[in-house]
């Protein structure tokens, strides 16, 4: 009886160590998933800025092209608005391309 005693005893004590085991290894588990989620987080985030930084460049040629057209009704005194119907180029766009043309002066 005392054998068989031993025996399970170690086998426990074999189970409890392989237990221990197994909770350090899900633990460093859950930090690498962790970081591998926040590295994704990162990713997704630089994507979106990259793509949301290829629609202003293209804004920024569109506008570019039509630039000297816009200046040139403004400085003759049209109204942003009514550059905007002649153009049909919405104001908002009026407005950013006056901006670019301030920037462009002061270089």
């Amino acid at each position: 009886m005392q054998m068989m005693d031993i025996v399970v005893l170690s086998l426990l004590g074999l189970l409890v160590i392989i237990l221990l085991m197994l909770i350090s290894k899900n633990s460093k588990l859950t930090s690498e998933k962790k970081k591998l989620n926040d590295i994704l987080e990162m990713k997704n985030a630089t994507i979106a800025n990259y793509e949301a930084s290829r629609v202003a460049v293209k804004d920024v040629i569109e506008n570019f092209s039509s630039l000297d057209e816009v200046m040139e009704l403004i400085n003759l005194g049209e109204s942003k608005a009514s550059v905007s119907e002649k153009l049909g180029i919405p104001v908002s766009k009026i407005e950013l391309i006056i901006k670019f043309d301030k920037l462009k002066k002061r270089d």
